[in-house]
């Protein structure tokens, strides 16, 4: 049975996608119940705002990744 981290801090997003903050520099990414990804910040979030904000932009950026991945294709 699959266990999610629980001591840290997780956001939310589309299809799926949620984010969890290890309250440290690193960030897990998931796909449904199976992580498929992981980044860390040049610097610790001095809070759970700020770490909102750098899951925000760090999954807005993949996402423009792939659209012009895609739009190449074309």
């Amino acid at each position: 049975m699959f266990s999610f981290p629980t001591h840290g801090l997780w956001f939310f997003y589309d299809d799926e996608i949620s984010i969890y903050w290890t309250r440290d520099d690193s960030f897990e990414v998931y796909k449904g119940e199976k992580q498929v990804n992981r980044f860390v910040t040049a610097e610790k979030p001095k809070d759970s705002k700020q770490a909102e904000q750098f899951a925000d932009e760090w999954l807005a950026d993949i996402l423009q990744e792939e659209k012009l991945r895609h739009a190449d294709a074309f």
